[in-house]
């Protein structure tokens, strides 16, 4: 995953950011978006894409690992 700086869910940059600073060193601007939820899946981040000229946070679902049984007890 390259580097990114997530907004304020509103776009908004939070205060203090030096945002020269990231854009010299070559760091998008990212929209966050809402992680999807569906039942047996587990949302995975991806590379973030820019879609009419703005850098958004992408998902996708992916199946969720069985969970592994052990007999140890503790």
């Amino acid at each position: 995953m390259p580097k990114q700086f997530l907004l304020n869910a509103d776009g908004s940059i939070p205060a203090n950011v030096n945002v020269q600073a990231l854009q010299d060193a070559g760091i998008p601007l990212v929209m966050p978006t809402p992680m999807p939820r569906q039942s047996g899946m587990v949302a995975v981040e991806q590379e973030p894409q820019q879609i009419d000229g703005v850098w958004r946070q992408v998902w996708t679902l992916e199946p969720a690992p069985e969970p592994e049984i052990t007999d140890e007890v503790n």
